[in-house]
């Protein structure tokens, strides 16, 4: 297999585990498959931790609609209001809290 064979099968891996966590089933197992994948490409050479936090970023961007750090950013908020007003965090609708 030539390198790009490789990044593609986990470019694949890293988008089913984000389209599992977007629909409210994460797998764990799939995910650390995916993250030993990864640790193996960066070992031997094939990846950069550039090229890495570039596909990372286009294929959250892809799945979730929104960067790694926005994302973060609306969950940080969210999780802020539930603490300190739940009324108000409960009366946004459940499809927009989630993920």
């Amino acid at each position: 297999m030539d390198k790009n064979q490789l990044v593609d099968i986990w470019k694949q891996q890293l988008h089913d585990v984000f389209a599992l966590v977007k629909a409210g089933r994460a797998d764990d197992k799939k995910k650390y498959r995916a993250e030993g994948f990864l640790h193996a490409l960066r070992l031997s050479g094939v990846v950069s931790d550039r090229e890495v936090n570039d596909i990372i970023e286009q294929t959250h961007q892809d799945v979730f609609g929104e960067s790694v750090a926005e994302r973060q950013a609306r969950k940080a908020t969210l999780n802020a209001l539930k603490e300190n007003d739940p009324d108000a965090y409960f009366n946004i609708p459940a499809v927009e809290r989630r993920g």
